[in-house]
């Protein structure tokens, strides 16, 4: 998934701590029985076992009954709460703090618990869902003193309704009718579109994202909250005979983490995170999600066409969906093209999250119900399949910027070398011919005794000279005149024992002068 936020001075660069590849994470809920099941006294056939990370499916009761077992990443029963089922999410959270884009979306028939898993009660403490759970952690990490020396955090919201796309972050979208047959978007509100951005070879392109989607800077995790409670109020719901508020729309709420921090060479890095949190709406069997305005008047039946329309749509999407990681299974991710990625928005907006370069994490809900039986043996294949989809994450730093500080600290350093060789060689040519400036300060050449140094001064003596007769050297070969050579051996005739001519008299001194 992508949103507005550009990436024209990122670059995507490897995270050499983790593997090239990592398969897409499945966790299934099993919710509890509802009222309604428990009054008609419907039969639980499905079982999970947190432990043992399974579920198991059962057909057929006496000596035909067949039990199919399923085995995922995490497993989470009635039993479960919604702090529980997090901590699978929270790894993700601490990898868009490292600057990974992540994915997590819910999957499953209606009535199965997505909504009230990725969203949940946002003013009670121990119903909160995924998102506002994921949203305290975000800025709890972003609070730690002296980690991070600045930070930015935007949120979106993004709904799919029968294929048309709406910001319910947008004053326009209260003005929106819902089931009245109106266009999704008020007049004077900018239309969202698809588009696709592939970059140039000068800097990456930013994909498949939402153009005209707003993005809204958020300074706390009480400002995502409201902007949180607002959306749900725009979000369309609809009662069918399976679940009195179902979701009749795909959601997608991102949030982008931009953080600098200094790295221990003092340099400071920036990188960008992005959390996309999915909740999709629920599958449905034509024969199960007739609403109950199935009455008289056109009234009604203009409402249940528009029911059916929006079920149509639902399937339609979940279907290519399903297609897409069939296919992803098949040929291992390794041809893209031929993956059906555009047959759906949802799919285009998922594209990175299903064989790109995001870590991704589904979460299938199911319902134990002998009712279900059938929609729930299409949800478990469904992420049995997703379990075999490899991803190749990656992380977004600031890469240029990087480059650009050890670049000139590398500039700093040559510059500084080539001015000491250029300070050593002027002071070499100062010196007057056949000795050094030390020898002309003394009143007399000591003995060849008294030049010996001393047994703790030798090494460093010796490897004075020998570090300065390679300039000596170079020196002394640019000269075109004998005297010039001769006084070129002079300086470094001490590491030797003497040169010729005049600069014999320096080799015969001690050495000539360090270098």
């Amino acid at each position: 998934v992508r949103t507005a936020a550009g990436r024209c001075s990122r670059a995507m660069v490897l995270d050499s701590d983790s593997p090239k590849e990592q398969s897409v994470r499945v966790v299934v809920r099993v919710r509890p029985m509802n009222e309604k099941e428990n009054k008609a006294n419907t039969l639980p056939v499905v079982t999970g076992s947190t432990e043992k990370r399974e579920v198991t499916l059962i057909r057929g009761v006496g000596q035909r009954q067949i039990r199919q077992v399923y085995h995922f990443d995490s497993v989470y029963t009635s039993y479960s709460t919604q702090c529980e089922v997090f901590e699978t999410v929270r790894p993700l959270v601490h990898e868009v703090m490292q600057g990974f884009e992540a994915t997590v979306f819910a999957y499953g028939q209606t009535g199965t618990g997505k909504t009230h898993t990725m969203e949940g009660e946002i003013v009670c403490e121990e119903k909160k869902g995924i998102i506002p759970r994921a949203v305290e952690a975000i800025f709890e990490s972003l609070g730690e003193k002296g980690k991070y020396v600045s930070s930015a955090v935007s949120a979106s919201y993004l709904e799919i309704y029968n294929e048309e796309l709406s910001d319910l972050l947008t004053e326009a979208a209260d003005e929106r009718g819902v089931y009245n047959g109106r266009s999704s978007h008020a007049d004077g509100a900018p239309k969202l579109s698809l588009v696709e951005d592939k970059g140039d070879g000068k800097r990456r392109g930013k994909g498949v994202y939402a153009h005209n989607l707003s993005e809204h800077e958020v300074c706390s995790a009480a400002d995502v909250l409201g902007l949180i409670a607002r959306a749900q109020e725009r979000r369309r719901v609809g009662e069918t005979r399976m679940n009195k508020h179902s979701s009749r729309s795909h959601c997608v709420f991102t949030l982008t983490v931009t953080t600098r921090e200094t790295t221990s060479e003092g340099m400071t890095m920036e990188s960008t995170g992005k959390l996309h949190l999915v909740d999709l709406a629920g599958s449905e069997c034509a024969k199960t999600a007739a609403g109950s305005a199935a009455g008289g008047g056109s009234g009604a039946h203009a409402a249940h066409d528009a029911r059916e329309r929006e079920r149509k749509n639902i399937n339609q999407s979940l279907l290519t969906l399903g297609r897409v990681i069939s296919t992803l299974r098949d040929a291992g991710g390794k041809d893209k093209a031929r993956i059906p990625y555009r047959d759906s928005k949802l799919t285009k907006l998922l594209m990175d999250s299903l064989g790109g370069d995001g870590r991704t994490l589904m979460l299938a809900c199911v319902s134990p119900s002998l009712h279900m039986l059938e929609e729930t043996a299409n949800t478990l294949l469904f992420a049995s399949r997703a379990k075999n989809i490899q991803n190749r994450p990656t992380v977004q730093v600031d890469a240029q910027g990087l480059q650009l500080q050890q670049l000139q600290a590398s500039m700093r350093a040559l510059q500084e070398e080539n001015a000491d060789l250029g300070r050593r060689l002027a002071a070499a040519s100062a010196a007057p011919r056949g000795f050094s400036s030390e020898h002309a300060a003394r009143p007399s050449e000591p003995s060849p005794e008294s030049a010996a140094p001393a047994s703790d001064e030798a090494p460093g003596a010796v490897v004075a000279v020998e570090s300065a007769a390679p300039f000596a050297a170079a020196w002394a070969g640019t000269s075109s005149s004998r005297g010039d050579a001769g006084r070129g051996a002079g300086i470094g005739g001490g590491a030797g024992g003497g040169g010729g001519g005049r600069g014999g008299r320096g080799g015969a001194g001690g050495g000539g002068r360090p270098l």
